[in-house]
C-alpha cells in the first residue's frame, strides 16, 4: 500500500512479437465513465496562477505537470495498452478550490492558502512532521459520487492532486468493498462499487501506470482467491506474475514492482538476461503452446515507463471464458467493473456447463 507521490510523460509504447495468437478474438471494449477531480486551483497572492506553475519540489527536483494535460494522456494511455479492452471517457471534469486534505490527527479541512503556506515551506517540514490524511467521505459527498455511480452515470472517479495530499493510489466504496491497495472508504450511500484513483501531478506516467498496477494486483488477487508464488498448484494470476527470482527457469511478465530478471524491487535497468515465457500471454488461455526466449531490460527500453507499458501489454484482453479455471479471458474487466465482470463470469459459466 503506497500512498501516492508522483509528474507526467507521455507514454512509451513497448511492443513484442508474438509465437502464437489466441483463438479467442479480442473482448468487446467496456465503456468506464470517469469523474475527474482537479486539486491545482488557481492562487490568488501568486498572480493568479495555478498550483502546479508556482509549486515546486524541495531542491527544485521535479517540475509538476498541467494535471488537465495528464488526465487526457492517461485515458489514452490505459485505452491503448488495454488493447482495446477499455474505452475510458472522462464524463464530468470538476475543476475548483475545494480541498480534502487535513493533518492526520484534524477532521478540519485545509484551506487553499494553508496548503499553499505548507507546500511554499523549506524541505516540507510541517507536513512531514504533522502527515495528511483525504477526506474521502467529504469528497464523494461533496460531488455526489455515490449517486452518480448507483445511477450509471459515472464509474470511477480520479483525483489528479498534489504532493502530500494524504490519498492512497486506489480505493473502493460502496457494498461488499474490499482491498485496493487500500482499506476501503467505509459509511457511504455506495451501493456499487466505486473506484477512487488518485494520482499526483508532481510526478510522472509511470508512477501513475503503477498506481493501476497496484489496483490490478488487488483485483486479480480477488478474482483467484490467493497469490502465492509457493503454491505447488500455480493460479493463472500467479504465473503471469512469475519473475526468474521466485520461480527459478519460469519465469513470464512479474509483478508491477519486479519484471521477469528483477532481483530486487523497482529493477528496470537490470541488463542480466533471463529466459521468460512472456510471449505465452498473447497466445491466453494457451500458455503451454509457447516456448521461452531470452529477454533482456532492453525489452521495456530499461525504464520504469516502459516496464509498465510492456507489462500491461501482456494482460490477457480476450472474448469468453477460460474453461480450465472458469474466469474471463479478459482480465480487464474486472478490474474496470468487478460486480459486473462476476455476473459475466457466471453467465459464462452456465453457457459452457450446458454445452459439456
Amino acid at each position: 500500500m503506497h500512498k501516492v507521490i508522483y509528474t507526467c510523460l507521455f507514454i512509451l509504447f513497448c511492443a513484442v512479437g508474438s509465437n502464437g495468437q489466441s483463438s479467442y478474438p479480442k473482448a468487446e471494449p467496456v465503456t468506464v465513465k470517469v469523474a475527474v477531480v482537479i486539486q491545482d486551483p488557481r492562487i490568488p497572492s501568486m498572480g493568479n496562477k495555478r498550483m502546479h506553475e508556482v509549486l515546486t519540489s524541495p531542491g527544485n527536483r521535479y517540475k509538476w505537470q498541467d494535471p488537465r494535460k495528464l488526465m487526457i494522456d492517461y485515458r489514452d494511455s490505459l485505452n491503448s495498452l488495454s488493447g482495446g479492452a477499455v474505452n475510458y471517457q472522462i464524463v464530468n471534469v470538476y475543476d475548483d478550490s475545494q480541498l480534502f486534505t487535513r493533518f492526520e490527527n484534524s477532521d478540519r479541512l485545509l484551506s487553499l492558502d494553508e496548503m499553499v503556506k505548507l507546500l511554499s515551506e523549506p524541505d516540507w517540514a510541517t507536513l512531514k512532521k504533522e502527515n495528511t490524511k483525504f477526506d474521502y467521505n467529504k469528497l464523494i459527498e461533496h460531488y455526489g459520487f455515490c449517486d452518480m455511480r448507483d445511477k450509471g452515470q459515472i464509474n470511477e472517479v480520479w483525483v489528479w492532486t498534489f504532493p502530500y495530499g494524504g490519498a492512497w493510489e486506489s480505493t473502493f466504496a460502496g457494498k461488499n468493498a474490499f482491498w485496493l491497495n487500500s482499506d476501503p472508504v467505509q459509511n457511504t450511500s455506495c451501493n456499487e462499487l466505486l473506484t477512487i484513483m488518485a494520482l499526483n501531478y508532481e510526478r510522472d506516467m509511470s508512477l501513475a501506470l503503477e498506481s493501476y498496477g497496484h489496483r490490478f494486483e488487488s483485483i486479480m488477487r480477488q478474482v483467484y482467491g490467493r497469490w502465492d508464488h509457493k503454491a505447488k498448484d500455480l493460479n493463472n494470476w500467479e504465473i503471469f506474475t512469475s519473475y526468474d527470482k521466485i520461480t527459478p527457469g519460469k519465469a513470464y511478465i512479474g509483478n508491477i514492482h519486479f519484471p521477469p530478471n528483477g532481483l530486487k524491487d523497482y529493477d528496470w535497468k537490470n541488463p542480466a538476461p533471463v529466459k521468460t515465457y512472456a510471449d505465452a500471454w498473447f497466445s491466453y488461455p494457451a500458455l503451454a503452446a509457447v516456448e521461452p526466449r531470452e529477454v533482456t531490460c532492453a525489452e521495456w527500453d530499461c525504464s520504469h515507463l516502459g516496464y509498465m507499458s510492456w507489462w500491461y501489454r501482456h494482460i490477457p484482453h480476450f472474448a469468453g471464458i477460460n474453461p480450465a479455471d472458469g474466469h474471463l479471458n479478459n482480465w480487464w474487466y474486472y478490474v474496470v467493473d468487478y460486480n459486473a465482470a462476476l455476473k459475466k463470469e457466471s453467465l459464462l459459466k452456465k453457457k459452457l456447463k450446458s454445452t459439456r
